[in-house]
C-alpha cells in the first residue's frame, strides 16, 4: 500500500503519528498496541532497535488484539469505571506512551522518549474527549460506544498503512 509519508520526512510528522496513535490508545487502550503489534508482526513496523521487539512475535501479535477485543467488550459494561479514573488515565498514558514511542523510533532517529511524552499527553487528551463525547452524545450507549469503538480502530489502522508505517 502507498504511503502518504516517507519515514524520513521531518520530526514534526514523526511526533504528529506519536500523538496520533497516542489518541487512539486513549479512545480504547488496547487498540493502539494492538494495531502496532500487528503492524510489528506483518513487518509494516521496524521494531528491531526499539525496546518493543517482541510485539512483533506471533505470541504478541495474537494476544494484543485478543486483549482489544476483550477490552472493547468490557467498554460497554454497566460496572466499568470511567476513563478518566486516576488508575484508568494511567494505563491509558502508558498506552499512550508505549505507541509514540514505538511508532516514532521505528520511523527514524530522534527523541522518543519526547515522542513517547507526547503519546501519553494525546492519549489524556483523547480519553477526556471520547469521555466527555460519550456523555454528551445523543445518541443511544451502544451506538455512541461502538461509533468509537470504529473511530479508534480505523483511525489507527489508517495511521499505519497510509501515514506512520
Amino acid at each position: 500500500m502507498p504511503r502518504l509519508f516517507s519515514a524520513g520526512q521531518n520530526q514534526g510528522m514523526n511526533y504528529a503519528c506519536a500523538a496520533a496513535i497516542g489518541a487512539v490508545s486513549g479512545l480504547r487502550s488496547m487498540t493502539g498496541p494492538a494495531i502496532i503489534a500487528t503492524a510489528a508482526r506483518a513487518k509494516h513496523l521496524d521494531l528491531r532497535r526499539t525496546p518493543f521487539p517482541w510485539l512483533a512475535s506471533s505470541n504478541a501479535a495474537t494476544i494484543v488484539p485478543a486483549l482489544a477485543i476483550g477490552e472493547m467488550i468490557a467498554d460497554k459494561l454497566p460496572f466499568m469505571p470511567d476513563r478518566i479514573k486516576p488508575g484508568s488515565l494511567a494505563g491509558r498514558a502508558a498506552a499512550g506512551a508505549l505507541c509514540g514511542y514505538a511508532v516514532f523510533s521505528s520511523r527514524g532517529r530522534g527523541e522518543a522518549l519526547t515522542a513517547a511524552v507526547v503519546g501519553a499527553a494525546a492519549a489524556i487528551s483523547a480519553s477526556w474527549a471520547g469521555y466527555e463525547y460519550r456523555r454528551k452524545v445523543r445518541l443511544p450507549k451502544i451506538a455512541s460506544a461502538l461509533l468509537e469503538d470504529g473511530i479508534a480502530a480505523g483511525l489507527g489502522v489508517l495511521l499505519i498503512r497510509k501515514v506512520c508505517a
